[in-house]
């Protein structure tokens, strides 16, 4: 049974490079494809190319900081 309560999935557009845990273990977040993420406050992300929790910009690697066009 689903949560009546639960919060739709919400996909944003972000950096083709962004990472988080879900990508690989829910097949909601397989199929959203490159370019678009599940936005979470709790989700854990990372930077496919630095490795690390920010990106080559030196900014976190977040959703809203991770956008389409940055390096």
């Amino acid at each position: 049974m689903s949560d009546p309560y639960a919060e739709p999935d919400k996909f944003v557009p972000c950096c083709v490079h962004l990472r988080t845990k879900m990508q690989s273990c829910c097949w909601t977040d397989a199929v959203a494809g490159p370019g678009m993420i599940r936005d979470s406050e709790t989700a854990t992300y990372w930077c496919e190319k630095t490795s690390e929790s920010f990106g080559c910009d030196d900014q976190p690697a977040t959703p809203r900081t991770c956008q389409p066009g940055g390096s």
